[in-house]
């Protein structure tokens, strides 16, 4: 599902929700989980546990070449749902947000990734939303599939 300041899909993963949520929870991991190149490497090395957490992660992207970002945890549901607002280091969150929900299906899990920007109130900063796609985005989830398989 994408609006015009979201995107949103979803993906049948062969693993229980609390397994699928630990490994979106250990930000060490994000690297092999990010089909769009941009995650490069962990700096907190800690994984998220509670609301209010922030991880801090090395980035790049053409246009901004290489540069840090600070992940507050903006939504924590142990094994249902995981989501953060990344910022410049020391800087509020921008408005976007990246979260993920876990729901038991069958013998697996329903994986929701949510991308928005709804919350972008920067024209300069909104000029360059969507970063990614839905194509990427759901890339990103068969990584996560495959990395649980």
């Amino acid at each position: 599902m994408t609006s015009d300041r979201s995107i949103e899909v979803s993906r049948l993963v062969d693993a229980p929700p609390e397994r699928a949520f630990a490994l979106v929870a250990d930000p060490d991991r994000h690297p092999d989980l990010d089909a769009s190149g941009m995650v490069r490497a962990s700096q907190t090395h800690l994984a998220i546990t509670e609301l209010g957490d922030v991880f801090t992660m090395d980035m790049h992207n053409e246009q901004m070449g290489d540069y840090t970002v600070e992940n507050h945890v903006v939504v924590y549901e142990p094994d249902a749902a995981l989501g953060w607002a990344p910022a410049g280091p020391g800087q509020r969150p921008a408005g976007y947000t990246w979260t993920y929900t876990f729901e038991a299906d069958g013998d697996g899990t329903r994986v929701t990734l949510t991308y928005d920007w709804s919350a972008v109130t920067d024209p300069q900063l909104l000029e360059y939303f969507p970063v990614v796609d839905a194509d990427t985005l759901d890339a990103s989830l068969g990584l996560l599939a495959e990395a649980l398989a």
